[in-house]
């Protein structure tokens, strides 16, 4: 019996290391569809729970009549891999525009050094606060009107980290990190929000265009 402990002690230490995982990742996921769960109810939303051990939950719907996906999705592998939390609407149409906005940062300096100019809502803290680029900067700067900056502000103060993003005809916002975390879960009311604003200006550009 004592001889047979050297090679018994490490496969009962790494059975017990899998089994804790295992109980881990499925605490993760239970916690995940409950936060996404209340964020669902709070926005009239339909939640999707995780199913298996690859298909990660999501919360569908219409809100402010769009269609709205709230998900997480990851990039790279091994070491490199990243979580990121996001939020999408889809317009009716977008008249070909595309934007960008980024918290200001050493990034966006850099983008500024190479001569992309953020464009200038006329608000001197909003604009000194956020990066704002787009195909159609005049129009896209003339909508940005002050109440929705102020919607981003208070998005900003509360821990918003990521950025807001038009590009094929899908207005998203997308922040590292997952629904794990309750509070970030908690900021995804207002930022579904203000990303049906947004996709509410891109079909503001594209009945502009259709009348041009």
């Amino acid at each position: 019996m004592n001889a047979l402990l050297p090679i018994a002690l490490p496969l009962l230490i790494i059975a017990a290391a899998l089994g804790l995982m295992a109980w881990v990742a499925k605490w993760s996921r239970s916690k995940t569809n409950e936060n996404l769960g209340q964020l669902a109810t709070r926005l009239g939303l339909v939640l999707q729970p995780a199913v298996g051990w690859t298909k990660a939950a999501r919360v569908t719907g219409t809100l402010h009549g769009k269609p709205v996906e709230i998900f997480t999705y990851a990039t790279g592998s091994g070491k490199s891999r990243v979580t990121w939390s996001a939020v999408n609407a889809r317009p009716a149409a977008t008249g070909g525009l595309t934007f960008t906005l980024n918290k200001r940062g050493l990034g966006t300096k850099l983008t500024e050094l190479l001569g992309k100019q953020s464009i200038k809502t006329g608000e001197k803290a909003f604009d000194d606060a956020w990066h704002i680029a787009s195909n159609q900067p005049e129009f896209f700067g003339a909508a940005l009107l002050p109440e929705f900056c102020a919607k981003l502000a208070a998005a900003r103060l509360v821990g918003r980290r990521g950025a807001f993003e038009l590009k094929a005809g899908m207005v998203q916002y997308a922040e590292t990190g997952s629904f794990l975390d309750p509070k970030r879960t908690a900021r995804f009311d207002a930022l579904a929000d203000i990303v049906c604003d947004l996709a509410d200006i891109a079909e503001v550009a594209a009945a502009r265009a259709h009348t041009a």
